[in-house]
């Protein structure tokens, strides 16, 4: 089956969707406004048996704390990518300084 370019780019945004899944879409379902959210949320833990319960928390907790440490070190990877690229150019600089005085 060929697919045209047009398909090959649904294909793809498609399975970008699921490597990169939107947070958006879930706040969708549980409702428009944040209000409304908070209302479906606590409605549901609520009435949750006390092992579903429980595990929710848990998988929140650890949802959380995941993403903030991957946040953390992505933007200290990105901090750290800077001041070396200065200190190239710098070096570099020096070099060339040499060169012509030399």
């Amino acid at each position: 089956m060929t697919f045209s370019p047009f398909d090959r780019r649904l294909m793809e945004e498609g399975l970008a969707y699921f490597s990169r899944p939107r947070l958006a879409n879930l706040l969708e379902l549980l409702g428009a406004s944040e209000s409304e959210r908070v209302d479906v949320l606590v409605t549901l833990l609520k009435y949750a048996p006390p092992d579903e319960f429980d595990e929710a928390v848990d998988v929140f907790e650890r949802a959380t704390a995941r993403a903030a440490r991957q946040r953390t070190w992505e933007h200290e990877s990105a901090d750290e990518e800077e001041p070396r690229r200065k200190r190239n150019s710098a070096a570099a600089e020096r070099r060339e300084q040499r060169r012509r005085a030399g």
